[in-house]
This record gives C-alpha cells, sequence and structure tokens, in this order.
C-alpha cells in the first residue's frame, strides 16, 4: 500500500528531478555546442567538413552508449530505487563533462586526444542512458492524480533549461571574450563548470526520498530474484515498442533542435555565433513554456489526441521551419528555430507520461530506458551527422527537414500501432491517472 505523500516531499522531488536534469543536459550538449571548436582541437583536417563529421561521429558514439547505461541504470534502479540511480547518473555526468574540459589536444598528445574525448563522451551517453527514464519515474510517480503529464513536463522544461545555461555561457564567453581565445583555451570554461553543477545535483538527489510506488514494491522486488528486463521483454514487448516508436521521432526532432541547429546557422545559413545562440536560447525558452501547456492539455484530452496532433503539425511545419531558419536573417530565424521548438515541446512532454504509463513500476525503469535509449542511440545521436551529411551530399539545406519529417511519420505510425493494443492509452478517461503498478 502507498502511503500518503504530501506537499513538501513533492516540492523536494521537483527540484531533485528538475535540478538533476538541468545539470545532465547542461552537461550532455556543451559538446554540441562547442563541436566546431572540438573539431579543430581533436580532430584536425584540411577539410573543415571532414572535421566536423568526426566530431559529430563521436557525438553519436555518446548517444550508442546510452542503451548501455539504460540497462545498467535501469536494473539497479528497479532493484535498488530510483533515488540511487539517479544519484550515480550525475555523478557520472559531471566527472565525464569535467574530464573533457582538461583533455589535452591533438597537437599536444597526438591520438591519445580523440581517444580520451571517446572515453568521456561514452561515459556521458551512459550517464544520459540512465537519467532521463529514471528521472521520468521518479517525478510522475509522485505526481497527484489528474496532474501526471504536467509533472512529467518537468523533465523537458528542466532539459530545456540546462541547454540553455550552457547557451548563455556560451553567448556571455562569445561577448566577454575574443574569438581567438575561445577558440584557443575558452572553450573549455562550459565544461570545468560541471564539476560544481554535480556536487549540487548529487546534493539535491541525496535529500529526497524514495518514490512512494517503489516503496510500495521495494519489499516484493527484495524477495524477488527477477531480472526486470528479462521480464519486460517477456510481458512488455508491445509496449517498448510503441515507446521506441515515439522516442524515435522525439529523439531525431529533439537533437536536431537542441544537438545541431546552431552549427545550422552558423555553416551553412552564415550566422553570427552570438547570433545564432541568441535564436537558440529564445526558441527553447518558448520550447519550456511549451511543455508546460502540453502536460496540462494531455491531463485534460489524453495522450492519443496529443500525440497525433503534434506528429502531424511537426511534419507540416519542420520544412517551412528550415526555410526561415536558412536565410540567415535573425528575425526570421527567430520564428522558424520558435516554431519548431514549440511543437517539439508538446512532442517532448509525452514522453516522460509514456514511459511510466506503459510500464509496470516493478519492470518500468529498465523497460522504458532501453526503448527509449535504443531510440535516441539510433535516431538522436546521429541527427547532427546524419543531417551534415545530407547537406554536404546534397547541397540542399532543407534536406535535414525532410529527413525530420519522414522520421516523424514512421515514429507515428509505430505509435499508434501499439496505442491500438493498450487500454491505458485508448480510454476515455486521462491517460495520465492511469498508472500501472504492480
Amino acid at each position: 500500500m502507498q502511503k500518503t505523500i504530501n506537499a513538501k516531499a513533492r516540492k523536494k522531488a521537483i527540484m531533485a528531478a528538475g535540478i538533476g536534469n538541468f545539470v545532465e543536459w547542461f552537461d550532455f550538449v556543451l559538446y554540441a555546442q562547442f563541436a566546431a571548436i572540438i573539431a579543430i582541437h581533436f580532430f584536425p583536417s584540411d577539410n573543415p567538413t571532414t572535421g566536423l563529421l568526426a566530431t559529430f561521429a563521436v557525438f553519436a558514439l555518446g548517444f550508442l552508449a546510452r542503451p548501455i547505461g539504460g540497462v545498467i541504470f535501469g536494473h539497479y534502479g528497479d532493484k535498488h530505487g530510483r533515488k540511487k540511480a539517479l544519484s550515480a547518473a550525475v555523478l557520472l555526468m559531471s566527472i565525464a563533462t569535467f574530464a573533457i574540459g582538461l583533455t589535452p589536444t591533438f597537437d599536444s598528445v597526438g591520438l591519445m586526444a580523440p581517444i580520451l574525448l571517446v572515453v568521456w563522451r561514452v561515459c556521458q551517453g551512459l550517464s544520459a542512458g540512465g537519467e532521463y527514464a529514471g528521472s521520468s519515474s521518479f517525478v510522475i510517480e509522485f505526481a497527484p492524480k489528474g496532474k501526471k503529464a504536467l509533472y512529467g513536463s518537468i523533465n523537458p522544461i528542466a532539459t530545456a533549461l540546462g541547454i540553455i545555461g550552457g547557451a548563455l555561457v556560451g553567448l556571455i564567453m562569445s561577448q566577454l571574450l575574443d574569438p581567438e581565445i575561445i577558440n584557443s583555451w575558452g572553450w573549455r570554461i562550459p565544461f570545468m563548470i560541471a564539476g560544481p553543477l554535480g556536487v549540487v545535483g548529487l546534493y539535491l538527489r541525496n535529500k529526497v526520498e524514495e518514490t512512494p510506488e517503489f516503496q510500495a514494491i521495494q519489499t516484493q522486488v527484495k524477495e524477488e530474484k527477477h531480472a526486470p528486463l528479462v521480464e519486460a521483454f517477456k510481458v512488455s514487448k508491445m509496449n517498448m515498442l510503441t515507446l521506441f516508436g515515439w522516442a524515435s521521432l522525439n529523439g531525431l526532432g529533439f537533437y536536431m533542435l537542441t544537438g545541431y541547429t546552431i552549427t545550422f546557422m552558423t555553416n551553412a545559413a552564415q550566422m553570427a555565433r552570438p547570433q545564432a545562440l541568441s535564436v537558440y536560447i529564445i526558441a527553447l525558452i518558448l520550447f519550456s513554456f511549451s511543455c508546460y501547456f502540453a502536460g496540462k492539455l494531455i491531463d485534460s484530452v489524453g495522450i492519443q489526441k496529443v500525440a497525433i496532433m503534434s506528429a502531424i503539425v511537426m511534419t507540416v511545419l519542420i520544412v517551412p521551419a528550415f526555410q526561415l531558419l536558412s536565410t540567415g536573417d535573425l528575425a526570421t530565424a527567430i520564428i522558424g528555430l520558435s516554431i519548431f521548438g514549440i511543437v517539439m515541446g508538446f512532442i517532448c512532454t509525452i514522453t516522460p507520461l509514456l514511459m511510466v504509463v506503459l510500464f509496470p513500476a516493478h519492470i518500468r525503469y529498465s523497460a522504458s530506458a532501453l526503448a527509449y535509449n535504443l531510440a535516441y542511440g539510433l535516431l538522436g545521436g546521429t541527427a547532427p551527422y546524419i543531417a551534415t551529411y545530407l547537406i554536404a551530399e546534397t547541397g540542399n539545406n532543407l534536406a535535414p527537414a525532410y529527413y525530420v519529417a519522414l522520421v516523424t511519420i514512421v515514429g507515428l505510425l509505430i505509435t499508434l500501432t501499439g496505442f491500438r493494443f493498450n487500454k491505458a492509452v485508448q480510454s476515455k478517461h486521462k491517460a495520465s491517472n492511469l498508472v500501472q503498478s504492480s
């Protein structure tokens, strides 16, 4: 039987999930924001596109490590609690990011430089693999009835705020430091901030209680020698496929938005970096507000209607949004990227709720982490690389937008197929109220 949750416990859970996500994604996306500079120092080449592709390949490696991290942290979180797993995840992320800031360049240590970069990036990927699914379960398991999606929106909002924080650091640096200093050693500063931020995230997560749903099943979990992931494949294969489908279009869209568009604006659209960062920050602020309103809407009308609506709108508007973004004009770029960000807010708010409503509590972390991170590894992590490659091969700046539209359609079809077999999603009742438990 679950114990009653008081307002103070909920507030602490929101803070722990939000700050932890902020730290994780402040750290994780710094790499993408400084990709062009990292390419020069770690993958020197006569062809700038070749160096950038190598840098984005390492970016993708971090994502390919995410399913492994999902399995490791998911198993630990289902067996020993969300709190312990999430504390370990934020600590690993901060250490790896701090290490990137200290790593010597290719000119200093030769081939060892990119090897070390790969190691740290893989560690970041392992951490990220355990973070989002765990924090989604964590915060939604604390949510009151009728507000599951609204509480779930905390995760994408905190993620966006972490990315905005990283972008603001980059913008401030571009205003205060000469480009030569940034390119030489200044790019390391944001990575060095990861250490203190990680300590804050770890402190807050250690101060919060374990989730009431996990406490309710804790005795059962200790007594049973079950393997959560093995059980998930036995009883929740269709639901894992459903989450994979939605996370595919979510992952591609989100990392096209957050991991690639700065590079697109500075390279393809020839915008100055401070302007590109300003456009980026405005779009992510609007993304955050969009997540909040999406949470309220989902709690009101259910998951399925909002999923269909948001995916269709993305398919229709993504090409026009990239057309506006590719002009290089500041005002036009703000409109284009803001359209992209607002629609992504709705798409990203659906994902945390699906992670919870599709799976019973005792396998939830493992099942959702693997399905989600497989999709993000395949589609999200490769997004900047494929976008750069498509433009280089076709000469068409809109090629990445067509790619997003195609994956959105396919991901929606997979998701809707899964929805047909899930009564919690189909129900006339508010789907966000139907959180399963074991």
